[in-house]
């Protein structure tokens, strides 16, 4: 099943992951899923309880209104397939790309989800 990669990298995530809620937001901020390939981006859970991820580009940080933002979201399908197998119809943008601050920069960042995914992410 195309959604095995993807599964597995959660489960890797998910078992290492401390149980009280506090902790458990402040682990999913600093670990991201473990990939099986592509590059310049990181995946992490960034709603739990929604089963939101976001999709961060790690190759550099942008200016606020620079240039190059909508080239690196087309690389956006070729990243989650590379690295976990998701073709683009097994996904979706829950929001357009934004800019996260980083010390006066920022980091390009996608929200998306995973339709479909059993077992779901979230902590009982």
């Amino acid at each position: 099943m195309a959604l095995d990669r993807f599964k597995q990298a959660l489960a890797a995530l998910l078992d290492q992951a401390p149980s009280d809620p506090l902790e458990r937001d402040e682990y999913f901020e600093l670990h991201t899923l473990p990939t099986g390939g592509g590059s310049g981006f990181e995946v992490v859970i960034c709603d739990e309880e929604n089963e939101i991820f976001a999709v961060i580009y790690t190759d550099r940080l942008f200016d606020e209104g620079e240039a190059g933002q909508d080239e690196v979201e087309a690389l956006v399908p070729t990243f989650l397939e590379e690295a976990f197998g998701l073709k683009p119809d097994e996904w979706e943008a829950t929001e357009p790309f934004d800019l996260g601050w980083r010390s006066r920069e920022y980091l390009w960042f996608m929200e998306f989800r995973v339709p479909g995914l059993t077992p779901t992410c979230t902590f009982d």
